[in-house]
């Protein structure tokens, strides 16, 4: 009897160990589950831990929480001037709710197809809106902030949270390359003439400049020198005048040694009458001496 009793437990135990099995699953801290019940989602579960589902009826199916990669080929654009632009394009991105992506796109290949398609439509209108210029480097921030924001809001409906969608790469296909640098340079040739105009111009006006304020203090140099010279030879008659109001016989005598030194300082020739009032003193002189 307590061998029956004994074989009755122990079967308990298994098969209570075995619907514990099925009726216990544990989600992992990377993952998300959906529960589904004979293939019908029931709910979602995003907290990690261990939880419980109905064996045998219900079972679990595990999705990854953490970011992942999309990373879309090369491919063709037209700009708004018709230029042919090949862009490489990546997004980052997660599933938010585990039950609306079950039902939507079922796995997570489908979401990248899904996800691409949302990605090349939104980027094909932006680069439509913009000619070559703006999208290769004038306003290619704003172009990856437009498409982001419309990915992100069309991917909520596929329970996709979109983080970052970027433009990796823009090339030129080879047939408009040698076109678009050709046009390039004459444009960049147009700028540094207009450049070279503007500076000759400029330098124009800063010599004209110069040249007025060149005349401006060399007419104010002379006036004063003018103004100094007037004042000494004032200053030299006035000296004069004192002298000669001191001693005016001095001062004759002094201005006719002058007159001599100057006049007898060459080898040429002079006529004079020797009653010339040049010769004046020299005449006292040999009077003094008789």
């Amino acid at each position: 009897m307590s061998r029956v009793i004994g074989s009755l437990i122990a079967a308990i135990v298994v098969v209570g160990a075995l619907i514990a099995a099925f009726a216990l699953y544990t989600v992992d801290e990377t993952e998300s589950a959906v529960v589904l019940q004979f293939g019908n989602p029931q709910k979602s579960v995003t907290e990690p831990g261990l939880n419980v589902k109905t064996p045998f009826i219900q079972n679990v199916k595990y999705f990854d929480s953490r970011i992942l990669d999309f990373d879309d080929e090369a491919r063709t654009y037209v700009t708004g001037d018709k230029k042919n632009l090949i862009i490489d394009s990546y997004a980052k991105w997660r599933i938010e709710d585990p039950l609306q992506f079950h039902v939507t796109v079922t796995n997570t290949m489908n979401a990248r197809s899904r996800l691409g398609d949302l990605i090349r439509s939104n980027l094909r209108e932006e680069i439509g809106k913009r000619d070559l210029q703006q999208t290769v480097s004038g306003e290619r921030r704003q172009v990856m902030q437009n498409l982001t924001d419309s990915v992100t809001n069309q991917a909520q409906n596929l329970g996709i949270k979109v983080v970052d969608v970027r433009i990796k790469r823009t090339d030129l296909p080879e047939e408009n390359e040698q076109a678009v640098y050709d046009r390039m340079a004459a444009e960049r040739e147009r700028e540094a003439r207009q450049y070279r105009a503007e500076g000759a111009e400029q330098a124009e006006e800063i010599m004209a400049t110069a040249e007025r304020e060149r005349a401006e203090v060399l007419a104010q140099a002379r006036r004063q020198a003018e103004e100094v010279k007037g004042e000494a030879d004032a200053e030299a008659t006035s000296i004069y005048n004192e002298a000669y109001s001191l001693d005016s016989d001095f001062f004759a005598l002094y201005r006719s040694l002058q007159g001599y030194q100057r006049a007898f300082r060459g080898d040429e020739l002079m006529v004079l009458s020797p009653e010339s009032e040049f010769f004046r003193y020299f005449n006292q002189s040999e009077a003094v001496g008789q």
